[in-house]
């Protein structure tokens, strides 16, 4: 089987919901973070992509997995384990079955209440709040830090560099190490899903409004932080709430269901993408307009930041 490169952390089937275009031709606006640049007329695939993201090898998935094959032993000597892109053809397979609910819903979306959707859009939610590199990434600054205080410690307390050396290795993981154990493990999933049907009352969100909803490179960090108020878009126009079952804890849109539908007003749908905007990383993704509009608001949040400033 030939190898792929190009390993996308937010997938391409999720990217094209939110472009233009027919089938075989379909484009995305963007907005870079970094200078404002709006790019209209690009091709999904080459966004949210590294090279050989999540390639690894036996050793590496068995210690990652430790926890799920001392239940599963038998998987110890299963030839999948020798796939070093074995993280990138489970997460293919997954989003095989996940665009199809994604199509269901988007025709339906009353189908989110059927539980094999329910099910697959929490393990859809969990991969897509720690696959991307945003995630990596502050899990590498978290973990170079913690290195670099476990390390002054153990010279302060005149430890050697074996006992220094076991001491960092047992408190510290590379970021990627740790994202793969989110994205593969058994007992992360359970415990999102334990979260968010325990946590959240579940509705349809319906955007008649004449913005489109937008999605960053980091779309589901409010699931990853617990936030009160998640709006996962699945569209433009579409999308699943999740608002915490605590009705004294505020909420980022004021717009109430009714019968398990909200529909949704334009401030609303402007502060659901504001939160796509502010927990991005580097991109922003949507219609021409819909960009636009939010390069408008990133330009007036970032005069007001140089003004504080």
């Amino acid at each position: 089987m030939e190898k792929v490169r190009r390993q996308h952390y937010v997938p391409r089937m999720y990217l094209k919901r939110f472009g233009y275009g027919n089938k075989d031709n379909e484009y995305i606006t963007v907005l870079k973070l970094d200078d404002g640049t709006v790019m209209d007329n690009r091709k999904v695939e080459n966004f949210a992509v590294a090279n050989y993201f999540y390639d690894t090898n036996k050793e590496q998935l068995m210690e990652i997995l430790k926890e799920d094959l001392e239940i599963f032993s038998e998987l110890c000597d299963s030839e999948e384990l020798l796939d070093e892109q074995f993280t990138e053809h489970t997460l293919a397979n997954e989003e095989a079955a996940i665009s199809n609910m994604l199509n269901d819903l988007q025709e339906d979306l009353s189908k989110i209440c059927i539980s094999r959707n329910r099910s697959l859009m929490i393990i859809f939610l969990h991969s897509l709040a720690y696959r991307t590199k945003q995630f990596r990434d502050q899990m590498d600054t978290i973990n170079d830090k913690t290195e670099e205080v476990l390390n002054s410690m153990c010279d302060n307390l005149g430890f050697d560099e074996d006992t220094k050396k076991k001491t960092v290795e047992t408190n510290c993981s590379v970021g990627k190490n740790t994202q793969l154990y989110q994205i593969l493990g058994i007992k992360p999933v359970l415990e999102t899903m334990k979260m968010l049907l325990n946590n959240y009352d579940w509705y349809e969100a319906v955007n008649n409004t004449e913005l489109d909803f937008v999605v960053s490179d980091n779309p589901a960090h409010a699931v990853r932080v617990g936030f009160n108020d998640i709006c996962i878009p699945i569209s433009c126009n579409k999308a699943v709430i999740l608002r915490i079952k605590d009705k004294t804890a505020p909420l980022i849109s004021k717009d109430m269901p009714e019968n398990g539908v909200i529909n949704l007003s334009l401030n609303s749908v402007i502060a659901y993408n504001c939160m796509q905007l502010v927990t991005a990383q580097k991109f922003l993704f949507g219609t021409s307009d819909a960009i636009n509009c939010m390069k408008s608001l990133w330009e007036i949040s970032r005069a007001i930041r140089n003004k504080e400033t």
